[in-house]
């Protein structure tokens, strides 16, 4: 489900980009990494909230304020440029 509802949002931010792009309206999607969060904290599934555990202990994920800087670096390019899409990763994650 993770993986499908990550495709359907960056197929609407594409079609957000093209409908809103010709008035001036940059959209973009931003698509961290391992992040320091929650996520998995409620899973059900022991096995993935392990599998999940053990990605980041060997990655080692970013803080969300890292996330934040680089929307930052994208939403601060010069107004005809849009950032369509940003990927945020741990250097170890690729």
């Amino acid at each position: 489900m993770y993986s499908a509802t990550k495709a359907g949002v960056a197929a609407v931010t594409r079609g957000m980009r093209l409908e809103l792009g010709p008035r001036g309206v940059r959209v973009r999607a931003v698509e961290p990494g391992i992040t320091e969060s929650e996520l998995g904290d409620t899973m059900l599934d022991e096995a993935g909230r392990e599998t999940l555990e053990g990605i980041r202990r060997r990655i080692g994920p970013i803080p969300a304020a890292a996330i934040a800087e680089a929307i930052a670096w994208s939403a601060a390019a010069p107004a005809r440029v849009n950032v369509a899409q940003l990927i945020v990763l741990p250097t170890a994650q690729g």
